[in-house]
């Protein structure tokens, strides 16, 4: 799988540029680029999106083109004004199949496929773009057999969800990293790499009720363990989405992946609703001075950073596939 490059901060205005592209392939030792199903061996040169920074919209992009006809920058941006996809070096609109791609759907598969908050430029693997677009693109809905379909999005949710995991247990303090997201590779042991995870969602549970308890020998007030009951259930609630997703792998049948999608949906609404209701709740003046005073509730209190990442990374999920 090839992620050609690194993200960079750019002021983009109108449009968004992307390092990667649903049109480039490789097979073997051959570079190709493969828009408008035409297939052109192309000179790869990997392009930072900085380099653009000062181009904020289709016109000024013109002059970015390469002097030579298969120069290729892997880079593509999306023109918000007219929702296409531009190829940077040609200048091209991109088109499979003899349909452009829409910058909405483009744009969709880089929410979905990034646990990073896309605002500016972005980075994506180039294989997964094109196969995202296929799959859950309104526009080439008829192009895949239900069962490719199938194949597709189980392994989006399987890339996905491991992604999460990599990065809630690096941002949380309660937890110990348990890898990194170039060690999830197509032959992972799913459930062995998620193990350690699922084992650590568990002690919090644990390590909740536990305050909640000790809160309640002291006497403290309801709405400071009604918040330690929240972040309790919060933890069951994403041991609970990783428990389907798992379940998900074996599931052969569309119309039964469908339905079990509509419990990862409702896992991924229920994460969000009970995330934001925590957010609010540690944000107030009441909590914050007890806080101070009390450092049982120093986990808690360090939640508010951490829940905008649970935001976007499950609103993600509930987004993306709540469309099929």
């Amino acid at each position: 799988m090839d992620v050609l490059g690194r993200e960079s901060e750019v002021d983009q205005g109108s449009i968004q540029v992307v390092r990667g592209c649903p049109c480039y392939k490789v097979f073997g030792k051959e570079k190709l680029c493969v828009n408008n199903d035409e297939v052109l061996e192309v000179e790869v040169i990997e392009i930072d999106p900085s380099l653009f920074a000062f181009n904020t919209n289709k016109d000024a992009m013109e002059k970015e083109r390469a002097s030579e006809g298969n120069i290729c920058y892997a880079s593509i941006f999306v023109n918000h004004p007219d929702n296409k996809v531009y190829c940077i070096s040609q200048g091209w609109v991109l088109r499979i199949h003899g349909k452009d791609v829409p910058g909405n759907d483009l744009e969709d598969a880089l929410q979905f496929l990034s646990t990073k908050d896309l605002t500016d430029s972005a980075e994506i693997c180039s294989e997964c773009l094109y196969k995202f677009i296929l799959t859950l693109g309104d526009t080439f809905a008829d192009l895949m057999t239900k069962k490719e379909k199938t194949d597709e999005v189980k392994k989006y949710v399987d890339k996905f969800s491991l992604k999460i995991a990599v990065k809630h247990s690096q941002m949380d303090e309660m937890m110990r990293p348990i890898g990194t997201e170039d060690e999830i590779d197509d032959g992972v042991d799913h459930f062995a790499f998620l193990r350690e995870y699922l084992i650590q969602l568990l002690d919090q549970q644990h390590s909740w009720k536990a305050l909640n308890q000790a809160l309640r020998n002291t006497n403290e007030e309801d709405w400071l363990l009604k918040i330690v009951e929240m972040r309790e259930r919060l933890a069951r609630l994403e041991f609970q989405f990783y428990s389907q997703t798992l379940q998900l792998r074996d599931i052969a049948d569309f119309n039964l992946m469908i339905k079990m999608l509509q419990y990862v949906l409702k896992s991924s609404a229920e994460i969000l609703k009970l995330n934001e209701e925590i957010h609010t709740k540690i944000l107030s003046k009441e909590f914050t001075e007890a806080a101070e005073k009390d450092d049982r509730l120093r986990h808690l209190a360090t939640y508010a950073t951490y829940s905008r990442t649970v935001e976007h990374n499950f609103g993600n999920i509930l987004q993306i596939l709540s469309k099929l």
